[in-house]
This record gives C-alpha cells, sequence and structure tokens, in this order.
C-alpha cells in the first residue's frame, strides 16, 4: 500500500512494516557521496595502472591498456552493485543517510533487481547528475527514479530504530536467558524484534501475543535448535543477543 511519502508492506504472518519513502534531498546526498566514492576507486586504479605502465615495456603494455582501462570503469560501476547487493540495499552513502533499497514486498532487492535499477542509472543521470532520475523521483507518487520503475524497487529512510530507556530496564530485568544465534539473521527480521521490543510495553495484551507469534515463528524457523518455548520471551532473548553482538 502507497500513502503520501510512506510505504506500508504486509507480510505473510500479517506484520506490517511501514516506510517512509526517502525524497530527492537525502537521495541526492547518498548520491553524491557514492559517486565520489566511485570516482576515487576510478582514479586511483588507473593512477596503479598509469605508474605500471611506465615501469614494463611497451610492448607488453600497450595491448592490456584498453582492457584495463575497461576494467576500471567496471570496477567503478559493480560499486553500486555489488554493495547494494551485499549490504542490504546499501551503498556508503545510503548508510550515512539512513537509506534503503527495497523491494515491493518489502525484503532487500534482489541482485536481478539491483542490477536493472543500475544499469538504468546512466540513463538517470542525464543530462548532467541525475537530472533526469531527480525529475522523475519529485513526479513519482512513489518516489522512484526511472532504475526504481524498471526494476519494482523502493529506496526508504531505514534509521537504527530507537530503544527507550524503559525497554532497556525490561531486558535486563528480565536476567540472562538463552543465547540466540543471530549472525546471519536478516537485517529486516532484527528491525522486527527491536521495534517489538521497544514497543511492547504500550500493546494489548492480545495484540502483543499476536504479534510476537508470528515473529517468533520466523525467529524459530531461521533458528530451529532454540527450545525457548515462550514467544515473547524468545524474541527478548534475541534482543539481548543483538545487543551483545553489537549489530
Amino acid at each position: 500500500m502507497i500513502q503520501l511519502g510512506r510505504l506500508e508492506v504486509e507480510t505473510p504472518d500479517h506484520v506490517v512494516l511501514r516506510y517512509d519513502l526517502a525524497g530527492g534531498g537525502n537521495r541526492g546526498f547518498a548520491a553524491l557521496v557514492d559517486v565520489v566514492v566511485a570516482t576515487l576507486l576510478v582514479v586511483g586504479m588507473l593512477a596503479a595502472g598509469a605508474i605500471a605502465g611506465a615501469l614494463l615495456p611497451t610492448r607488453v603494455t600497450f595491448p592490456l591498456q584498453g582492457l584495463f582501462v575497461m576494467a576500471t570503469l567496471l570496477v567503478g560501476w559493480s560499486y553500486f552493485i555489488v554493495l547494494e547487493w551485499l549490504w542490504e540495499g546499501r551503498t556508503l552513502g545510503k548508510r550515512i543517510f539512513g537509506l534503503r533499497v527495497i523491494s515491493a514486498d518489502g525484503s532487500p532487492a534482489s541482485f536481478t533487481a539491483v542490477l536493472i535499477r543500475n544499469l538504468l542509472r546512466v540513463i538517470d543521470f542525464l543530462p548532467a547528475f541525475y537530472g533526469l532520475g531527480l525529475l522523475a523521483i519529485v513526479v513519482s507518487s512513489r518516489s522512484q527514479r526511472l532504475g526504481d520503475l524498471a526494476a519494482g524497487t523502493f529506496v526508504v529512510r531505514a534509521p537504527r530504530p530507537r530503544i527507550d530507556l524503559p525497554s532497556l530496564r525490561t531486558l535486563a530485568v528480565s536476567g540472562a536467558g538463552p543465547v540466540v544465534p543471530v549472525r546471519g539473521m536478516p537485517a529486516e527480521l532484527q528491525r522486527l524484534v527491536r521495534e517489538f521490543v521497544a514497543r511492547e510495553s504500550g500493546l494489548g495484551e492480545e495484540h502483543k501475543r499476536r504479534v510476537a507469534a508470528s515473529i517468533a515463528s520466523a525467529l524459530r524457523a531461521g533458528s530451529p535448535e532454540v527450545a525457548e518455548p515462550d514467544d515473547v520471551e524468545l524474541i527478548r532473548a534475541v534482543a539481548r543477543s543483538l545487543r551483545a553482538s553489537g549489530d
């Protein structure tokens, strides 16, 4: 569901995830950071190639110069693709400004979607520094540039959830519980755990149990060795493990 400036996604477990769509301002600043970093990568590789060319015989370096330049440009382009794919929809610029690329179901964008949105980046960049892309973001009701429209992706604000002090006290009073492995846990599931712990004191008992059951079901699917039978206590245990690991 799309509201003005907001994306709402209902998961198969009937948990509604709400995201604030990122506008052109933050996306522009994030893109500026990424372009600078990618440019520095390209310039650094070209400089290294020039130094290597000066040290090696011309007959060796000349046939390889074209391939090296193409490989260098590919590395600069791959900066966006690789980071968005492996870093759950974030590049360095997006991480600094609290942004993420997600698919329509709220999950991190797939490799195919990341590839499509970045292949069309060259069109969004026209006529200069994302001019067409920024225009599309402003005109689109979903704040999507052309690459997002083609890939079915959204750029959303995804700051780290804030845990209030009463929630921290609740976790502390609960004492040491089971240690739940959290390495490799999807970012969206981590976010649900943190938000549940932060808001559980304000939830009605029935609603809390229903939401906890949905989240706990996903947690048990990823960690079947965990034997904690109580859904709420399982989520609290995961939250403690996340805090202890610094994730």
